[in-house]
């Protein structure tokens, strides 16, 4: 697997595309277009690290096509320099309203050019490690409730919008405090992390699935394309995978259905898979309530 960062490179000239070529085919994987309209498709395709963007094109210059660029959720966290030969005062302005992160003059000196791009991408790097630390639960490294409520509307979008089932679980350690009291905390914190790595194990060859940490005791599967039936049949295999390790059990709150016909909205949807949950514990803990199957 390549692990170069990828550059876009916009430029009307061809002969302006060959010499930043030149410069950077060797470090990046590079992505090129003569325009700016050529230049947010791309972008939005492939999702380059940074642009390398002219000012002066046709059709749509480098300030449209980074405010076009900025506009679009896909697109808008993707860095911009500009490539210019304007009046530096002027130009700097105006791309800096635009969106613009920095510049780069014509004609081009190649260590220049390679030093403001790896500056660029070295903030683009910390700006990735920042982001993945705030969606990440520190003490399971599952996924947080932040990341969970993200994915969850992205999901459920999509699972509306192709006419799928769509399946929620939510597991909860049983007496936790209490077991907490006896052994400790550090000790319960090594069954959060063990009882943890045992839901990721139990997706990790689904990719329509997805796991994160919801609260201190309990988790949440998200499930696309999957009913009722094949949700709980998940629930039941993570309950007894804990049970069996000793210790520890877990209740589990299961909701499913469609979202193209679902009378409620996501936040209903997710109280009822808590209402599930709630049930299970009331009806004793370490089992499986599946919401269709509640008696109201």
């Amino acid at each position: 697997m390549d692990n170069k960062h990828s550059i876009l490179i916009v430029d009307d000239s061809q002969i302006g595309l060959m010499h930043l070529e030149n410069i950077l085919q060797e470090d990046y994987i590079l992505y090129k277009a003569s325009n700016g309209v050529e230049a947010v498709q791309i972008a939005r395709t492939e999702k380059p690290d940074i642009i390398l963007m002219d000012v002066v094109m046709p059709q749509m210059d480098g300030y449209e096509a980074t405010i076009a660029l900025k506009e679009d959720m896909a697109t808008q966290d993707i860095p911009v320099i500009f490539l210019t030969s304007l009046d530096k005062d002027d130009s700097e302005e105006k791309g800096l309203r635009a969106g613009a992160v920095d510049y780069i003059g014509k004609p081009y000196n190649p260590v220049i050019v390679k030093l403001r791009v790896s500056v660029q991408l070295k903030i683009v790097e910390q700006m990735r490690t920042i982001q993945d630390l705030s969606m990440m639960d520190s003490l399971t490294r599952l996924p947080n409730r932040r990341f969970f409520d993200m994915r969850l509307k992205e999901e459920w979008a999509r699972a509306e919008k192709e006419k799928k089932d769509f399946s929620v679980i939510l597991m909860s350690i049983d007496n936790l405090r209490a077991y907490n009291a006896v052994h400790g905390y550090e000790k319960g914190s090594e069954k959060l992390v063990a009882i943890s790595q045992m839901i990721a194990d139990s997706i990790v060859l689904n990719g329509n699935y997805f796991a994160a940490r919801w609260a201190d005791d309990t988790f949440a599967v998200l499930m696309q394309d999957t009913d009722a039936s094949d949700s709980h049949s998940l629930a039941e295999e993570i309950r007894v995978a804990v049970e069996k390790d000793g210790e520890m059990t877990i209740s589990c709150g299961v909701n499913s259905d469609q979202p193209a016909y679902y009378s409620g909205d996501i936040d209903q949807f997710i109280s009822n898979a808590d209402a599930a949950l709630y049930l299970a514990k009331e009806l004793g803990q370490n089992q499986v309530a599946v919401h269709a199957q509640m008696p109201f």
